[in-house]
């Protein structure tokens, strides 16, 4: 029975969100991460929060390359006088981001939340800069704002989760059930009013850039790890054509060695035989059908109890 033959064309609704992961979770190191700077900041400098203040953005930085380091340090940083600030945004990358580790992997999930926080921190970095230069005035001082907080790469994360698990039953607060997209719409419109309302320190437009590159994510089919945009994607086609087969045929020649390392290829496996479940083998690219051949190769002599 080769790797084909695997039960991998289940609805989507069927999907197990809670398979275990090897390794450390990528998800767990995030947490103990801004954690650890949080404790940091508050035992080591509890007067003036000097390490808070360090990792933050503040309002001329998008000016001043030798600061381009707080477009990501920011993400790391949590208001020191708010416990709900940190408490929060560690308690959605929690309970969202494990599902979505699993389903891309830990290293494209690493860069995902990265290029979240830089996409954000870019965002606020040239709204607030040119606020700050159009409102200096003879009689005026200039602008000067900070801002902090995984807010931005952790609504990312919750839109990815909706887009890709939409049907998926969530709690509000614990308490109210509502599906993974409308708490997604619900995060979306929550900050498109509150960025034309004002009056807040809550950096609204970081929110909607992460929620604005998840999407793009999602259905451009965008890869980070592998820095290319794949030729097609489902969500993408114009039309949908009927499929008959449940199992592909393959006709490749079987590469000796993996195209991909050991412990990704489980994951790999996963996304091409869905891929190839929404799209159809004409779809996949030469190294997804050659890791194909290798998983299945590697299963059978298992199987057979080859070493």
């Amino acid at each position: 029975m080769g790797i084909y033959d695997r039960d991998y064309y289940r609805d989507e609704d069927d999907r197990d969100l809670r398979r275990s992961s090897r390794g450390m979770s990528l998800v767990f190191m995030l947490i103990m991460a801004n954690v650890i700077l949080f404790l940091v900041d508050m035992f080591l400098t509890p007067t003036g929060h000097q390490v808070t203040h360090v990792l933050a953005m503040h309002s001329e930085t998008i000016f001043h390359p030798v600061y381009w380091f707080e477009l990501i340090t920011y993400g790391f940083a949590h208001d020191p006088s708010n416990f709900y600030h940190i408490f929060g945004n560690m308690l959605v990358l929690f309970f969202f981001g494990p599902p979505i580790e699993r389903l891309y992997g830990k290293r494209e999930f690493f860069f995902f939340y990265l290029l979240a926080v830089l996409i954000g921190g870019l965002v606020w970095g040239i709204q607030t800069g040119v606020q700050s230069h159009s409102l200096v005035r003879a009689d005026q001082p200039p602008l000067h704002a900070e801002m902090l907080g995984a807010s931005g790469a952790v609504t990312a994360i919750v839109i990815l989760f909706a887009c890709n698990f939409p049907k998926a039953q969530v709690l509000l607060f614990g308490i109210l059930p509502m599906p993974a997209w409308a708490l997604g719409v619900m995060y979306v419109l929550m900050d498109t009013f509150g960025s034309f309302s004002g009056g807040s320190n809550i950096a609204h437009s970081v929110h909607i850039a992460g929620a604005a590159f998840a999407a793009l994510y999602f259905f451009t089919g965008l890869r980070l790890s592998r820095f290319r945009l794949p030729k097609r994607h489902p969500h993408l086609k114009l039309h949908e054509t009927p499929r008959t087969e449940t199992h592909a045929t393959y006709t490749w020649n079987t590469p000796k060695s993996s195209p991909v390392p050991d412990d990704q290829i489980e994951a790999e496996v996963d996304r091409i035989l869905r891929k190839i479940r929404a799209t159809g083998e004409a779809s996949l690219t030469q190294t997804e059908r050659e890791t194909l051949m290798y998983a299945s190769r590697e299963y059978q002599r298992r199987q057979k109890g080859g070493s």
